[in-house]
């Protein structure tokens, strides 16, 4: 159990976003020039305030957008069934992924 940054946003259409990222990877940053990729995890992004897991959980379920950093994070969402474990973007270790939730 840990700590996690987060912040909710609402898009203009009224959809919620939370952005969420395990405390350890905040201010991290991660690259690979082979595929051309970089992970950055800014706490001026992530960090409105800091939660524990029952709130993490509850964003996770309430969200329309999630954009989410962190092992633990990550593995939470994919526990829930909302992120398919090979949709995850990892970065010499660094994880992120983001979800777009419809409903139809």
């Amino acid at each position: 159990m840990g700590l996690y940054y987060a912040r909710v946003i609402y898009t203009a259409e009224g959809l919620m976003m939370a952005a969420i990222a395990d405390e350890e990877v905040i201010d991290k940053a991660a690259r690979d020039e082979e595929r051309n990729l970089q992970i950055i995890v800014p706490k001026s992004f992530y960090g409105e305030k800091v939660i524990g897991d029952a709130e993490a959980v509850q964003l996770l379920e309430e969200a329309d957008i999630l954009v989410l950093a962190g092992e633990r994070i990550i593995s939470k969402a994919i526990e829930l069934g909302f992120v398919h474990p090979d949709s995850v973007l990892e970065v010499n270790g660094l994880k992120h992924v983001q979800i777009f939730k419809f409903m139809y």
